[in-house]
């Protein structure tokens, strides 16, 4: 390695470029190769202690030993003048490309050179080191000519090292340039990664010096991307624009074709007014096309919202008192209450009637809230969806059967509503609800009757964890975990070695966190038959439960810092956030203690019972939600035309 190479980041990839696996007794063996010119019947030794070596070793080195003296080439690869005698049957056995030109009716299959105009022959020479000997030096520099030229001559494991290569060293400098070269080759994984990059810091780029050099189909790749992190869609117009300003063509037919990539229903009325100006300044034939339209077909004719249009909350289900007379309550309501993660501000979402015990569960921007218990008592089958885009609750099709402190879980777009309590009566019944068909099905009976338990969804499959069992043989304590697997509707068991009932499950990276709840302190039967009755407590407690149904004791939990029941828990951005009473905690695995929030939930003018359950929600900024939220419809600009 020269000094200049070793100033620079080098990365080395060592390659048996047949798989082979050496297995067996060591053996000595002593091979000495006379002159490599003279007859090969030449006397030969064996002296050198090493292991068994394979075939492929055999070819490899054999190849090695026959590209160094060039014999029994039958191909010349030719890169700026420089030539390149090499073996036709190597180059085919790694490249479809080159199988293909050698194998089909194509000049080369005949002529013994094969010309590559625009080609470095240092590139070349790179290359044809790797194929020969599985070995790489791979340095900043050179990276993305290589990768080019590997994709160019279909050499599948140069591809992906080199890919690895530049996802690795991927930077704000650099990721802008190897998005486009991932595009061009259609390079999944270096697609990916540069991606995320780019989404995650779309503003700063757009202003980049690199920007402006991208292609306009790489720029229309990028600008129609629902993942871009911008909170108002003219950051993506300003972008479109300057780069428009920075090319040499026609300007109006590009900007009319990106344009189109601009979702103008979501700019405010200042901001359309802003791009409204620029167009007939910079275009003065052009306008912009408008239609009535109210705040859902905004939505509509937008395509949806990008990701940094929405603020992450955490919504907990509470009850409250609506009205109370004499210091009897006479109304109470269910009432949602948020946290903006991002601006730490809380926030209101409209109540709903009474339900206490309900399930509980987000999917994306739709609050979903199913069964629970009215004051009179009766049990409820009903399923409500809200959506934070329109700020409207709505009925859904019912369950079929009341259901009250059930598991109510989200997977794969189906809503999972399991066991529970009707009424007097404990459920071992689930059923599913399919989000895009809107329609309730059985799926298979839980192994007995459960309620009150923990409860997460994780990798395809839903942990019920705890709870009371009410079965002759264990009363109403469950030591145990239910496992659900959606893909092949089947429950599996798993023991636990404690009681706990209404703590809150949290699933994170590959497992589980159980948050709090109840604990049997100690139990005794009143007389022979009956079921029996328990001492319980709340618990500090929590644990970590893997993927497989075990508890693990490598995680450690700290305790909680205040005693809550039930336990309100979200995680959200690989912390466990924890409501407790107006204040949050929040912990992320590796800390030794909950942190509390700065901010407490605001006062409000109603009576609290108890705060219940949690998840987290998207919601549109609230710059937004005035433009989605109208009822009435209104002038709505589209795009830019020139009719």
């Amino acid at each position: 390695m020269t000094s200049n190479e070793a100033s620079h980041s080098v990365y080395s990839e060592n390659v048996d470029l047949f798989s082979a696996s050496q297995n067996g007794s060591l053996y000595t063996l002593k091979l000495w190769i006379m002159d490599a010119k003279k007859d090969f019947n030449n006397s030969q030794e064996i002296d050198i202690r090493v292991k068994p070596t394979t075939l492929g070793y055999y070819v490899t080195q054999g190849l090695m030993q026959l590209h160094k003296t060039q014999q029994l080439c039958d191909a010349i690869l030719v890169a700026e003048g420089k030539h390149f005698p090499c073996h036709r049957a190597l180059l085919a056995s790694f490249s479809p490309y080159f199988r293909a030109m050698f194998t089909r009716p194509f000049r080369e299959c005949w002529e013994r050179q094969v010309v590559f105009e625009d080609m470095a022959s240092s590139i070349l020479q790179i290359i044809l080191d790797y194929l020969y000997t599985g070995r790489l030096l791979l340095i900043p520099e050179i990276a993305q000519d290589l990768f080019t030229a590997a994709n160019r001559l279909v050499i599948l494991p140069l591809q992906d090292i080199i890919g690895r290569f530049l996802a690795d060293s991927i930077s704000m400098d650099s990721c802008l340039e190897i998005y486009a070269l991932a595009y061009a080759h259609n390079h999944h994984t270096l697609l990916r990664v540069a991606s995320r990059h780019i989404t995650l810091n779309f503003e700063p780029l757009s202003e980049h010096e690199s920007f402006p050099g991208l292609d306009l189909s790489t720029v229309i790749s990028i600008v129609s991307s629902n993942k871009l992190i911008v909170s108002s869609e003219l950051t993506v117009y300003q972008a479109v624009q300057n780069w428009v300003r920075s090319q040499p063509a026609e300007h109006f037919s590009l900007i009319k074709k990106l344009m189109q990539q601009v979702r103008l229903p979501l700019l405010t009325s200042e901001e359309i007014t802003r791009v409204q100006k620029d167009i007939i300044a910079e275009y003065g034939h052009a306008h912009l096309q408008w239609e009535q339209l109210d705040g859902v077909g905004r939505l509509l004719k937008s395509g949806g919202l990008r990701h940094g249009m929405y603020d992450d909350w955490i919504v907990s289900l509470g009850l409250f008192v609506s009205n109370m007379q004499g210091g009897v309550v006479e109304r109470l309501k269910t009432h949602f209450l948020g946290f903006n993660l991002q601006t730490e501000s809380w926030e209101e979402i409209p109540p709903l009637m009474y339900l206490d015990s309900s399930g509980f569960l987000s999917v994306g921007h739709k609050l979903y809230v199913s069964g629970g218990q009215r004051l009179n008592g009766s049990v409820l089958c009903n399923l409500h969806e809200f959506d934070a885009l329109t700020g409207r609750w709505m009925q859904l099709p019912s369950m079929s059967v009341p259901r009250r402190e059930h598991g109510f879980l989200a997977c794969q777009q189906k809503l999972y509503a399991l066991g529970g309590r009707s009424c007097r009566t404990v459920l071992d019944s689930a059923e599913s609800f399919d989000l895009e068909k809107k329609s309730w099905s059985p799926i298979a009976n839980l192994p007995f009757a459960v309620s009150h338990f923990a409860s997460a969804s994780l990798n395809k499959k839903l942990y019920l964890i705890g709870g009371f069992s009410h079965t002759r043989a264990n009363g109403l304590a469950h030591r145990g975990i239910l496992i659900y697997n959606t893909s092949v509707n089947v429950w599996n068991q798993m023991p636990l070695a404690f009681q706990c009932y209404k703590s809150t499950a949290v699933a994170m990276d590959n497992g589980i966190f159980v948050i709090g709840g109840l604990v049997e302190e100690s139990s005794r039967r009143e007389t022979p038959g009956t079921v029996i009755r328990a001492l319980i407590s709340g618990t500090h407690k929590c644990f970590f439960l893997s993927k497989d149904g075990t508890v693990s004791q490598d995680v450690a939990i700290p305790d909680l810092p205040i005693l809550v029941l039930p336990p309100c828990a979200v995680q959200w951005r690989r912390r466990i956030h924890v409501l407790v009473g107006n204040t949050i905690y929040q912990w992320k695995p590796g800390e030794a203690h909950w942190t509390r929030s700065r901010k407490s939930a605001p006062n409000t003018r109603v009576t609290f019972l108890t705060v219940v359950n949690g998840v987290t929600l998207k919601v549109p900024k609230k710059t937004l939600q005035p433009l989605l939220r109208e009822a009435s419809a209104a002038l709505t600009a589209l795009w830019v035309t020139d009719n």
